[in-house]
């Protein structure tokens, strides 16, 4: 956990925050009802509600995802299953068709995404760019500027991990945005 008290210059401007303690399976809808402004939350519920109306795995990550980019107003998403230390699997959203087949590989887990992976917590990054975490983009993959992973958990065990980029304003992602993708993802692990 000293992971959490040093932080590159890049990081100077989000707050660190201690790690919530894990919160039970049958506790986790209440904790996201109670923690979020009302409004938030009864959009967190209306998502999940949503996500779960079709059991189809596929349907239900890019459901997943649809929710955390409209929550947070990002023009990306991802999520990323996690197999061990890598990414098993990855679900984007948000790119054209061109731009999917133009990418020349998907994320292993490397880089900021791996990141989130070794150290699954929250993780904003206002400037990926210089962000010493960050590795690069394979070939043909668009640019991206702002970063907010958020790791699933299902049971005890992360599952796997959310990531936005680039708010369609333009602005950082903030605490609230933050809050609100780990309610969903929260609720999204139940």
């Amino acid at each position: 956990m000293e992971y959490l008290k040093t932080h590159h210059q890049w990081e100077s401007t989000v707050p660190v925050l201690p790690r919530p303690a894990p919160v039970p399976t049958s506790d986790r809808l209440t904790w996201v009802t109670e923690s979020l402004p009302s409004a938030v939350a009864h959009r967190v519920l209306d998502a999940v509600v949503a996500i779960t109306s079709n059991l189809d795995l596929d349907t239900v990550l890019r459901r997943i995802v649809e929710a955390a980019m409209d929550l947070t107003g990002a023009r990306y998403g991802a999520l990323g299953v996690r197999d061990g230390d890598r990414l098993g699997r990855f679900v984007p959203v948000g790119m054209e068709d061109s731009e999917v087949e133009a990418i020349s590989h998907w994320p292993h887990g490397h880089g900021l995404l791996g990141e989130v992976i070794r150290h699954p917590h929250p993780l904003r990054v206002d400037k990926i760019e210089g962000y010493p975490a960050a590795s690069g983009y394979p070939a043909g993959h668009p640019p991206m500027h702002s970063f907010l992973g958020v790791p699933i958990q299902v049971r005890d065990s992360v599952y796997g991990n959310l990531y936005l980029t680039d708010k369609r304003d333009g602005s950082p992602f903030t605490q609230d945005d933050e809050a609100a993708v780990r309610a969903l993802a929260a609720a999204a692990g139940v």
